[in-house]
């Protein structure tokens, strides 16, 4: 086509959008620029919360988002319609989050624990990790990467993996008594920044998984709802995506219970053909590697 007919580039995303937000299938995003207070040395508040602990498809998501304390009252006026994700519809919080993506006196960040990770994790032949333990490492790398950005974090406010009191005082100690911590069951809903940090992982999450593109060769089978083990259509992908051999897509959570089951449930393969992949079935999943990429 000749460059005089060539139709003109499309416009840049708005950075301040859902569909701008380039979302890793494993790692970590963040606001590319601090809040100016922030980056003056103010000294700021930071929630913590996470989404998606419940499902057996796709990543589980860990969101902060913080600000400066002496900017807390016009904050918390502003964004008043901030609240515990789960009393949001998928429509508010998208419009929540990009008003989060919209004030420059808010910082954010998600981590995206991948499906692989999670199975990676906790079926360790030695040392499996739970679930809460890779919560708590993920809630302290969000608070540490504020830290290394130079933000002075001197509250935080996060939303309890198990006794709020045990967990105040675990977190207390990793940081060294640097940070006042606030744990309480129902955080989101509580504290503003919780709330805030709460529609941050959970649109990321809601988009992920909107997002996923299979590795897996010949397979295209987006018709798993919404991921939970609730939900009828994920129910129906479980059973139609279990293989004797190979197990599920890497969508699929294999440390989880129904996931378990399913692969029990599955029709025996014949014996040489077990026998010939023999080698895939017994993998460890601490031998496997590999760092997130961007999808998107």
């Amino acid at each position: 086509m000749d460059s005089s007919t060539a139709p003109p580039p499309a416009p840049p995303a708005d950075p301040r959008k859902v569909e701008a937000v380039a979302i890793p299938v494993d790692g970590l995003i963040e606001a590319p620029q601090l809040p100016p207070k922030a980056r003056a040395g103010a000294a700021c508040k930071l929630g913590i919360d996470e989404a998606g602990r419940g499902p057996v498809l796709g990543a589980m998501t860990f969101g902060c988002c913080y600000w400066a304390v002496e900017e807390d009252a016009d904050v918390e006026r502003d964004q008043e319609e901030i609240n515990d994700s789960k009393q949001l519809t998928e429509d508010q919080r998208a419009k929540l989050f990009e008003r989060v993506l919209d004030d420059d006196r808010l910082g954010w960040a998600v981590e995206v624990v991948s499906a692989a990770r999670l199975s990676r994790e906790m079926l360790r032949k030695k040392a499996p990790v739970s679930l809460n333990a890779i919560s708590f490492d993920a809630t302290c790398r969000l608070i540490q990467r504020a830290l290394d950005r130079n933000v002075d974090v001197v509250e935080a406010y996060v939303d309890t993996v198990g006794d709020p009191d045990v967990y105040r005082d675990r977190l207390t100690r990793h940081f060294e008594g640097r940070i006042s911590f606030t744990v309480a069951k129902k955080a989101d809903a509580l504290y503003k920044c919780t709330g805030a940090a709460s529609i941050c992982a959970k649109v990321i999450r809601d988009e992920s998984l909107r997002r996923w593109v299979f590795e897996e060769r010949g397979l295209d089978d987006r018709d798993f709802g919404s991921g939970y083990p609730s939900d009828p259509a994920c129910v129906a992908w479980l059973r139609r995506n279990a293989h004797a051999v190979f197990g599920f897509p890497a969508l699929a959570r294999f440390s989880w219970q129904p996931a378990k089951q399913r692969l029990k449930d599955v029709d025996a393969v014949d014996d040489d053909t077990r026998a010939h992949f023999a080698f895939v079935a017994e993998v460890e999943f601490d031998e496997v590697g590999g760092a997130g990429r961007a999808r998107c």
